[in-house]
């Protein structure tokens, strides 16, 4: 018995190694190979969003709507910031009406977004394309115009 299948193994060929298969782009997620842990969610993810947040915002300033208006909605704001350096941030574009930065009444700090009125249309346009995607507080900081309530 054993003299038998010593024949069969011996007559059985072994294949050579082959190459290892590519993984094209439309197999299921179970066979691709596992993800680095750099790129799986490790500590530089976040960075990595942010600063992808602020090439995106770089590249595409927001485009203004039809029927523009002076009011400007920021958002991405730091906890840090007040309204008077949003004030000393936005003034060199023109005569600021209104500075309203949102506050959260329980934590009593500010929200994360604020609302700007400009004196002219023209001012708010050049504030909206000159500062959206700049660092302010040390958050990169997305201007666009303010949508009345009723669009939301």
């Amino acid at each position: 018995m054993a003299s038998a299948l010593a024949a069969v193994f011996a007559t059985a060929a072994i294949p050579a190694a082959a190459p290892p298969k590519a993984y094209p782009s439309t197999t299921p997620s179970s066979s691709r190979p596992p993800r680095s842990v750099a790129s799986s969610g490790g500590p530089c993810c976040s960075r990595r969003r942010r600063l992808s947040a602020f090439a995106a915002a770089r590249d595409h300033p927001p485009s203004a709507p039809h029927g523009f208006a002076s009011r400007l909605y920021v958002s991405g704001l730091s906890f840090r910031t007040t309204e008077e350096s949003l004030r000393d941030a936005f003034e060199r574009f023109g005569e600021l009406t209104e500075v309203h930065l949102v506050m959260d009444r329980v934590a009593k700090r500010p929200r994360g977004f604020a609302f700007l009125s400009y004196a002219s249309e023209k001012e708010s346009k050049n504030a909206m394309e000159v500062m959206h995607g700049k660092f302010l507080d040390g958050r990169v900081i997305f201007v666009e115009a303010a949508k009345p309530r009723s669009e939301l």
